[in-house]
């Protein structure tokens, strides 16, 4: 009779290739998502790029609709750094990695983001 235990080397390899039996994969299987307490007949991924399809929809408008104020650029720029998020959170799987790849990705957004923001401030032409 075959010994049916694993060593570790090959417990660790099943677990990083996809196909093995005892895969352990970091994607969603079930197909329902919940947001916000409520339950959505749809994958996760489906769910995240209706959400990224609406920010875009939303973005265009804003950019083609909406005169150019002091509120039009800091709002594009929170809709686009949300979708930034969504991407590398789901897509990435940024979700399921160590917290060291979020802090190294959040702190040159976060001096981005307030640099861009300084730069809106300052008057033109001085």
């Amino acid at each position: 009779m075959a010994d049916k235990t694993m060593t570790p080397a090959a417990d660790a390899a099943s677990e990083a290739q996809p196909g093995v039996p005892g895969y352990v994969g970091t994607h969603y299987p079930d197909d329902t998502t919940t947001v916000l307490g409520r339950q959505i007949n749809l994958p996760v991924y489906t769910v995240v790029f209706i959400v990224l399809g609406t920010l875009t929809v939303l973005e265009v408008a804003l950019a083609e609709l909406v005169p150019r104020g002091g509120l039009t650029i800091p709002l594009m720029l929170l809709i686009s750094l949300g979708k930034a998020a969504l991407v590398v959170w789901f897509y990435m799987h940024l979700n399921s990695d160590s917290r060291l790849f979020a802090v190294t990705l959040l702190v040159p957004v976060v001096m981005v983001t307030l640099a861009t923001l300084f730069l809106m401030i300052v008057p033109v032409g001085y």
